[in-house]
Order: structure tokens, then C-alpha cells, then sequence
């Protein structure tokens, strides 16, 4: 894990320079280069101290004005015309703050390292792909369930005469399970995804002060909330939804972006880096390491939807499905107008 500090601290950093058979040895040159959290680098080919045989250290002064995040530390050594690197890490924050985790960069250079591989290889084709299957393995594990921390509370925000209203730019889905629509519901305002049963309570609906019903849908890269009739004055509904990922719509996050706390939890982390270990060391190596990882990953998974008690679980109701003749009883609860027949999904403001 990535060792921590406070800003303003000094960072010590050290590495060991042994031979294959375990022996230590002094380097002809032994230097250091600092990356900040955006990639550009802080300390350039400073020297090295020597403090024994083969142990060599550099202590690197931050402050308070120093940036937080992830920086990534590496060492260069030379012995008879032989080049050798490595690379470290570390975390710079502000005690009074959350701290951060990794990004898609950070994590990428954290697994080549353990997977061996040279983060400046000719051609960059493996740097490649590996930032490009950390990224992608971070979207898989944002949406890979409702997770808790996904779960937003918004006002729709209608102002009179208006029939179309913008939703938030991380948008991904209403969230049914906090939008529950039975036969006993008292909502303000009905919604839908579906644009043929919006059209058909639309026609059934042919005047009133305030919008009654209100359809999700996607277009020109935004989600928008259709609705009818048009509001006689300014108004708002309650709502939830599920966020999208931050590596999805018209402006994804940056590479180098950590993603605690912004956009999971810390916790998160700790899954994000297993799940990428094990797919990673299971394509570019040779060996049965991966095997501790998928380990590590699978229980991560199973605590986090196991135990009720922590915050980042997920919301495993079912969507309601109802074939409305159930309602049909009870129509004046829901507005009268619901139409009966198929299977779909109504969602409730309240």
C-alpha cells in the first residue's frame, strides 16, 4: 500500500542495490526523479546519498503550498554502462482533509512494477495497455452494482411553462429502489423511461396546473425529463439517481485523477487494485501470482455485499414490475390516468 504523509513532512525514500545473488554493491550513479500527482515531475536526476554499501537515500522536503495526491518516485542506477530503474510511491495530504487514493496512472505504474515490465519501453505498447485495462476495470467495478455511495438525492428544478428540464451532468439512471410506486402511493409527480407510455398518459391527461407525469430520456450527449402538462408556475420535485461513472459522458476525468474521495470511497481502492493485480499479472505473467489476488478481490466483493452495516454496499431490490392490473383497482392513488397492460416500471416524487 502507498505509504502517507502530511504536508510539510519529510518524505525519506531508499532503495537497496543488490546483485542476483543477493550481495550488495555501490552503483556508478545512483539518481532520483519526483512526479507530481499531474505527472509532471518535481525533482529531475537529483543524486542520491550514499549511506552504506549498496543503500542509498534521498529525503525530499514538501510544505504546505506542495500538492496532494499520489507521486510517484524513480530510481535510476548505473553500474558499468548498465542501466537499472525502480519506482516507489507515495501520498501527500492534509491531515484536516480526506486522503486520496489512485488514479488510472498511479495503480498502472504500481502493477508494472510488481509485474516487472519497463514503464518506458520502446513503443509503449504494454504502458498502454495497461492504463487502458486499469481504467477499464474501474469502470467495471463503479457500475458493477447500485453501490450506495451512487445513490443521489436531487430537486427537479421546473420553472413555469417549462416542459423539458436538463438532469444532472453524472446522471446514469433513476433509482428505483428510493422511487418505489405501489397501489397505495400518494406521488406529485409520476415518471417513466418509457417514451410510449409517457405519449399515452399524455393524451389522457389534457390540462392541469402542474406536471403530473415525466419521461427520462438521452439526447445530444445530456439526459433530460419530458414533461406534460406544462407547470403553471415554479415548482420542484424530489428525486434520486443512480451517478454515472466518471469515466463516462463527454468529459471523463483525467488520467491522472485520483478517484477517492471525489468519486468512491477509500475502501474502494483497496477492491480497484485486486481486481486490476489479478487481470493484469494473469495476462503478463508467467507464474500463479495472480491466483492471491483474484483471492483478495473475491473476498472484498463478498464483504461489501454481505455486511448491511457498511456504507458502500449495494441496493439489491428488484426493479418493481407490475402489469398494472393491480393498479387498475386503485387508479385514483396513482392519478387515474395509468394505463393497464405489459410489464413496466413506474418511479414516484413524493
Amino acid at each position: 500500500m502507498l505509504a502517507n504523509y502530511h504536508l510539510g513532512e519529510t518524505v525519506p525514500l531508499k532503495i537497496d542495490v543488490k546483485s542476483a545473488a543477493g550481495a550488495y554493491y555501490d552503483p556508478d550513479s545512483a539518481k532520483i526523479t519526483i512526479y507530481g500527482p499531474d505527472g509532471a515531475a518535481v525533482v529531475t536526476d537529483a543524486t542520491m546519498t550514499r549511506e552504506s554499501e549498496g543503500v542509498y537515500y534521498y529525503n525530499h522536503a514538501t510544505d504546505a503550498a506542495s500538492d496532494r495526491g499520489c507521486y510517484r518516485a524513480v530510481f535510476t542506477t548505473v553500474y558499468s554502462g548498465a542501466t537499472t530503474k525502480g519506482i516507489d510511491y507515495f501520498t501527500l495530504y492534509d491531515p484536516a482533509a480526506p486522503a486520496v487514493g489512485w488514479s488510472v496512472i498511479t495503480l498502472a505504474d504500481q502493477l508494472r512494477a510488481e509485474m516487472d515490465q519497463n514503464a518506458d519501453a520502446a513503443g509503449g505498447k504494454v504502458p498502454d495497455r495497461v492504463a487502458k485495462i486499469v481504467r477499464e476495470k474501474g469502470l467495471w467495478l463503479f457500475d458493477h452494482q447500485d453501490w450506495l455511495f451512487r445513490i443521489q438525492p436531487e430537486p427537479l428544478s421546473v420553472t413555469a411553462g417549462e416542459t423539458e428540464v436538463d438532469l444532472p451532468a453524472d446522471f446514469k439512471k433513476l433509482h428505483q429502489g428510493s422511487m418505489r410506486v405501489d397501489d397505495a402511493a400518494k406521488c406529485s409527480l409520476i415518471w417513466t423511461e418509457n417514451p410510449s407510455l409517457w405519449q399515452q398518459a399524455k393524451q389522457d391527461i389534457e390540462s392541469g396546473s402542474r406536471p403530473r407525469i415525466a419521461c427520462v430520456y438521452y439526447t445530444a450527449g445530456a439526459w433530460k425529463a419530458k414533461l406534460w402538462p406544462a407547470s403553471e408556475e415554479d415548482i420542484e420535485y424530489p428525486y434520486w439517481y443512480l451517478k454515472a461513472s466518471p469515466w463516462s459522458g463527454a468529459s471523463p476525468i483525467a488520467d491522472n485523477v485520483a478517484l477517492s474521495p471525489t468519486y468512491w470511497p477509500e475502501d474502494f481502492n483497496e477492491g480497484w487494485y485486486a481486481l486490476c493485480a489479478y487481470h493484469l499479472l494473469s495476462r503478463f505473467r508467467a507464474d500463479d501470482s495472480w491466483k492471491g489476488f483474484k483471492s483478495e478481490f473475491d473476498k472484498w466483493l463478498k464483504d461489501h455485499n454481505r455486511d448491511s452495516g457498511n456504507e458502500t454496499i449495494s441496493d439489491n431490490m428488484e426493479p418493481i414490475e407490475d402489469c398494472m392490473l393491480g393498479f387498475q383497482s386503485t387508479a385514483s392513488a396513482m392519478g387515474g390516468w395509468i394505463p393497464p397492460g405489459g410489464y413496466v416500471r413506474w418511479y414516484g416524487s413524493v
